[in-house]
């Protein structure tokens, strides 16, 4: 999913709403460093999630071996803990079950 994709997702849900495995802490991930990833988070909320994730569009982050990712609404969104490349990709199934949409 792409940075956009996730905000409008996370968007059409209730924000007050306790995600129990969700993801936090925006960071570029470090098997490619142009990409984003979060770490895992648990018992969370959608507006904490949405925060992470509105926070880190347009946010530059410093590559594992050097250089500076500028992150667009374009860009693919994995989990993955921080410094970390054995991360997974956040796509549209994964995330809605983490948000426990049918």
């Amino acid at each position: 999913m792409t940075l956009d994709e996730l905000i409008v997702l996370l968007e059409s849900v209730d924000p007050g709403k306790v995600v129990r495995r969700g993801f936090n802490n925006p960071h570029s991930y470090r098997g490619y460093y142009d990409e984003l990833a979060f770490e895992p988070a648990w018992d969370t909320t959608v507006a904490e999630m949405l925060e992470a994730v509105r926070s880190a569009k347009g946010a530059t982050y410093e590559g594992w071996k050097g250089g500076e990712f500028t992150m667009s609404g374009y860009t693919e969104c994995w989990l993955s803990i921080e410094g970390s490349a054995s991360g997974e990709t956040l796509g549209r199934t994964l995330v809605e079950l983490m948000l426990g949409l049918e």
